[in-house]
């Protein structure tokens, strides 16, 4: 049986979240605890991606495996994401749009009522989705909520949305939701737990981290490889600038990932890879998926950057529930 990642975006993540997606790295680490959206707001993060380095100098991650960032003069997100067609942030209110239009298509992703908390962490938001092409079209919405421990960690991310899809004159309405739950121990990730519900049908699959020989995580930072997320989902992308809570405090160094859905139970282990630059922001990264992580300079710093290649410009499909329906439906 194949590993079958999911598409929030496979974040909210593939974690998804938005997941996932997106899904450590602002300078507001003050702890937070499961309070959800009491005592929030909607304030723009004006650090967003930033990191402290081991030199006590900050950098800004401008890349994450195929998500690239950009960023306003004041320092909030101005946009992220694969190719030409990224989320665009607007703030009062702070909303994220996605548009995508071309060869007889539109596709367009608005996620708004973003809450966050004093920590500048998302706890909370809603999601449309509308879809539209010459021989089909997709609709649906949702809302999902973000809860962390007094540390700063993400504990649960959880979701529920519905829409409809019409193809050939046939209209099919879903339901569709998750749950991610993850465990810490010590600042370290030791587990994590992702379930997919539609329809009466439920996929779940659970990673336990391993720490052997673990480097330490000085910038407490999010990397695709121990993400179940691809990382140029939605829920990731928050991830790896911050928006999700903090990073564990060492790189996993290994992962058992189990899968269960009607097919029955794969198991498969990763074992996770890093390389750093010398102020302890990772450069290279390896398991269940690989690639780079690049950075701009922030009050003097420069480590190594990596050009990315543009994605092309095709439906994006990146909705966050409606990935969950794509999942069940084209097994």
């Amino acid at each position: 049986m194949n590993k079958k990642f999911f598409d929030y975006g496979k974040p909210f993540s593939r974690m998804g979240m938005a997941v996932v997606a997106a899904l450590a790295l602002t300078a507001g680490f003050a702890s937070c605890g499961d309070d959800d959206d009491e005592g929030g707001s909607s304030t723009p993060n004006t650090e967003s991606g930033v990191l402290e380095t081991t030199s006590g100098k900050k950098v800004r991650v401008t890349g994450a495996g195929n998500l690239t960032y950009s960023y306003n003069s004041d320092g909030t997100l101005a946009s992220f994401g694969y190719g030409s067609h990224p989320y665009e942030a607007s703030y009062n209110p702070f909303t994220f749009t996605q548009d995508n239009y071309g060869n007889g298509y539109k596709d367009v992703s608005v996620v708004s009522n973003i809450r966050t908390n004093g920590s500048g962490y998302i706890t909370g938001c809603t999601e449309k989705y509308d879809y539209e092409s010459s021989d089909s079209e997709e609709h649906g919405s949702g809302s999902v909520s973000v809860s962390y421990n007094d540390n700063g960690n993400v504990t649960r991310i959880k979701g529920s949305g519905s829409g409809y899809y019409i193809e050939d004159g046939q209209k099919e309405k879903y339901s569709s939701s998750f749950d991610y739950s993850f465990t810490w121990n010590d600042g370290k990730l030791r587990k994590a737990v992702y379930t997919f519900v539609e329809d009466g049908e439920k996929d779940v699959e659970t990673l336990v981290f391993d720490y052997d020989d673990a480097k330490a995580n000085v910038t407490l930072q999010y990397v695709p490889n121990f993400l179940n997320e691809e990382s140029d989902s939605f829920l990731a992308g928050l991830f790896f600038i911050g928006y999700v809570g903090k990073g564990p405090s060492y790189f996993p160094t290994g992962v058992d990932y189990t899968m269960k859905d009607y097919e029955g139970t794969e198991n498969k282990y990763y074992n996770l890879t890093y390389s750093l630059n010398s102020d302890g922001t990772v450069y290279r990264y390896g398991g269940m998926e690989s690639g780079y992580m690049s950075y701009s300079s922030v009050s003097g710093t420069s480590p190594r950057s990596v050009a990315k290649t543009p994605a092309a410009t095709d439906k994006v499909k990146r909705s966050i529930f409606s990935s969950i329906h794509r999942r069940f439906m084209n097994r």
